[in-house]
């Protein structure tokens, strides 16, 4: 029979690999939010996986934003959810304020992120919606 205290050492690994991957996630996103707020488009994309579903659409919409917009990118609340061998999930809740330009609405975006790792590093996978609310 194991003893209970032979797995405590096997859990407290088990743990530290999980406030890990959590604290690489977080990373991960505000990375993404400095990029996109400094309008660095390499950067951005930099911390998306290069074969998200989301990619192309993202370098597009990306490209329309920039020059029409200075906008205040703002993570207000960060949730790690968990992961598994090949996704980690994280809930955040995302404030975005126009500083400058074109007729915008500030927002507040509840979400829930994929991240998937590539060149051993979690970049963003996809995103779901799960409420805005216009300011």
């Amino acid at each position: 029979m194991i003893s209970k205290l032979a797995l405590i050492p096997a859990l407290l690994l088990s743990f530290s690999a999980i406030a890990d991957v959590a604290s690489d996630v977080e990373r991960a996103i505000l990375d993404n939010l400095k990029n996109v707020q400094s309008e660095n488009m390499d950067g951005a994309l930099a911390t998306m996986h290069s074969q998200s579903p989301s990619y192309l659409p993202t370098q597009q919409m990306l490209q329309q934003i920039f020059p029409a917009y200075d906008l205040k990118y703002e993570l207000v609340k960060y949730q790690f959810v968990g992961s598994d061998d090949e996704y980690a999930y994280a809930k955040v809740l995302q404030k975005t304020t126009k500083v400058n330009g074109a007729a915008f609405q500030d927002n507040e975006v509840e979400a829930l992120q994929v991240f998937k790792k590539e060149n051993n590093q979690w970049k963003l996978w996809a995103q779901a919606n799960l409420s805005i609310d216009f300011k």
